[in-house]
């Protein structure tokens, strides 16, 4: 690997100058794919909403008419199917055009992927800031205005099966790059990512329980209810992404000056990172 704890000794630095030395290294953290990719994604969350605009209350207020069929019924099937081509594709391309050795990157290399790691961390914290906040409290206050007849519902068809399943996608594919172009993320799990991955996925399954309970009682204006507390529970997962930066860091601080991270335990000894060892043994 080209990380300093498997290129040197514990505590001694790896023959490689720092990133501040090497001019040409400078915007290793990839700002032209956050911009491209933030803008896909607000392009795509603004259209949803000016279709809400302008559908919604003509066409979205009554689930057994002609014009919601046609409107958001259709919409829906739309949405899965390219959801599901561009899962398939992204995720494919991911998966099949990955290093074969991990142990021959570079240190330049590592840091070009470590930045398109970050940028696509990025955006997928954009895309759940859609889902999560933007459409999530449009959906809570459609709700207090109009009472569903059908769990597909204008909002609905934005919130769960659109917006939700971007940001999911987003997130796998974060999580796959990281685990097949990255040392230290190839050479274990890291749990805060999987964390923060895995808790706003499940607001997906949630939702089926969410209607299920809609089906029986009327909360529309009980935000409190039991039944909604899984939204809660699994949307705070997403502050795992905290202790993924605590990781990005350590993994940023030894690409950069090519020492491994060391700390002092009790009785003054200075120590190697044990998490590293899972990069030393896997290398």
């Amino acid at each position: 690997m080209a990380t300093a704890l498997n290129r040197a000794p514990v505590n001694a630095a790896a023959q490689v100058p720092p990133l501040a030395t090497r001019s040409g290294e400078s915007h290793w953290i990839s700002p032209a794919l956050m911009i491209v990719g933030c803008a896909i994604i607000a392009l795509l969350m603004i259209a949803a909403r000016l279709y809400q605009q302008a559908y919604a209350w003509t066409a979205g207020l009554d689930a057994t008419s002609p014009e919601f069929q046609t409107y958001w019924m259709n919409l829906l099937f739309g949405q899965f199917a390219v959801e599901a081509l561009a899962a398939a594709g992204i995720w494919g391309y991911v998966w099949f055009s990955r290093p074969k050795d991990l142990g021959r990157a570079e240190t330049h290399e590592e840091l070009r992927r470590f930045g398109i790691f970050v940028a696509l961390i990025f955006c997928y914290v954009f895309a759940v800031y859609w889902a999560g906040s933007f459409f999530g409290e449009e959906d809570a206050s459609w709700h207090q205005t109009v009472v569903r007849d059908t769990s597909f519902t204008p909002s609905h068809i934005i919130l769960f099966y659109w917006a939700f399943p971007v940001y999911i996608i987003l997130g796998i594919t974060a999580y796959l790059y990281g685990m097949t172009r990255l040392p230290r993320f190839a050479a274990r799990h890291s749990l805060p990512w999987i964390i923060g991955v895995a808790g706003p996925f499940m607001l997906l399954p949630v939702v089926g329980l969410n209607e299920w309970a809609h089906s029986f009682w009327i909360l529309e204006e009980r935000f409190s209810a039991p039944v909604h507390w899984g939204f809660m529970i699994f949307a705070w997962s997403g502050l795992g992404l905290g202790g993924l930066l605590l990781q990005a860091c350590d993994y940023l601080h030894e690409l950069t000056t090519g020492e491994a991270q060391t700390y002092v335990v009790d009785g003054g000894e200075t120590v190697i990172d044990p998490a590293l060892e899972f990069e030393r043994e896997a290398g």
